[in-house]
């Protein structure tokens, strides 16, 4: 049993119900043997092809996205330097007129608990998103064997001391095992708000559940994970990706769509190569003029702003790739997965 559904102490989740018109929930949950979609796209998430196996990568291995978390953190970290030193000589003046404005004082009391320990807390957390993180952490689809892999760092925190980190050691995780057959697939939505506007977010998530036993009317649930990126998914993307993965699974698909191809951008290994990865700005100008024009010209129009805010993400990125650390899978996995045909590439 995945951990985080070994943390719900065997209390099993209210079952959703699907309703194609919801806001939120599940709005379809797909069949294994009906075409979901008739334009599958692995929508750029494929990282290794093996002969029966592909690896979809997590959300936060993209290349591009390599360093953006990091980044915020950093703006924040600033934010926090600039802000606190104000807030104490504030509180220092509120505290020469105690009690009188005292409703102020807790005000202020409640505002430096925030800043000097609820804050540096979420920022460190980010931070380690992003730093000395592993380098991708994939789901592998195995049809000849009819299994799916998934990885995740081991319960007893020994993959994630700062000192292996610092000597950016590999990453011996954890591997989960699933039969497909115990595999259902599910479009989930869900609401998100910035404070002036709501949008929904769409995800492809497969369902895990243990066989049936005979007094069940369903299995026991095992796990549940989300494949792909969500902020990039759609309410017509999450069927294609379904499918790609329904037609290698079950109709003998190939492990990259016609017309798709692995990794977008190779990893950099310079401040250099990380400006053409995050925007048009370094040596991959003349690619994000030929694949995405209008925007590319936009940024280009306004680079007294972008050129330096793509800067600072490249730094950011490099860095996030340098500190990266490399995860080995389980051999026994990788003699299932047997050779490699295609995998993203090194520069």
């Amino acid at each position: 049993m995945a951990p985080a559904i070994a943390l719900l102490e065997d209390k099993e989740a209210a079952p959703n119900k699907v309703d194609a018109q919801a806001l939120t929930g599940v709005l379809e949950r797909f069949s294994k043997g009906k075409r979901a979609s008739d334009t599958p796209s692995a929508m750029n998430n494929v990282a290794t092809v093996f002969k029966d196996a592909i690896a979809l990568q997590q959300a936060g291995a993209s290349a591009q996205m390599r360093g953006f978390i990091l980044m915020c953190a950093l703006g924040a970290a600033g934010i926090e330097i600039w802000i606190v030193p104000k807030m104490l000589r504030l509180a220092a003046e509120i505290l020469q007129t105690w009690p009188r404005h005292w409703f102020l004082a807790i005000e202020m009391a409640i505002a430096l608990l925030f800043a000097l320990v609820v804050f540096p807390r979420w920022i460190l957390a980010f931070l380690s998103s992003d730093l000395f993180a592993p380098e991708d952490q994939p789901t592998v689809f195995d049809r000849k064997h009819r299994k799916v892999y998934r990885l995740f760092p081991p319960l007893d925190g020994s993959a994630d001391t700062w000192w292996k980190r610092l000597r950016l050691q590999p990453i011996a995780l954890q591997a989960i095992e699933y039969d497909w057959a115990c595999i259902a697939a599910e479009h989930r939505s869900a609401l998100a708000s910035t404070g002036q506007t709501i949008s929904r977010q769409h995800s492809l998530t497969l369902v895990v559940r243990d066989y049936r036993k005979p007094n069940e009317k369903e299995g026991r649930l095992l796990d549940e994970f989300d494949v792909g990126n969500s902020l990039g998914m759609g309410e017509n993307t999450v069927p294609m990706l379904w499918e790609h993965i329904r037609r290698f699974m079950e109709d003998g698909g190939p492990g990259i769509p016609h017309g798709e191809q692995l990794q977008i951008f190779d990893r950099p290994r310079s401040l250099w190569q990380s400006m053409g990865v995050v925007g048009p700005f370094g040596p991959k100008l003349g690619w994000w003029w030929k694949t995405n024009r209008f925007p590319t010209i936009l940024l280009l129009l306004l680079f007294p702003v972008t050129l330096p805010f793509f800067t600072v993400w490249a730094l950011c990125n490099w860095i996030s790739h340098m500190t990266m650390r490399k995860v080995i899978w389980p051999q026994e996995v990788l003699e299932r997965v047997g050779r490699t045909l295609l995998v993203q590439k090194l520069p």
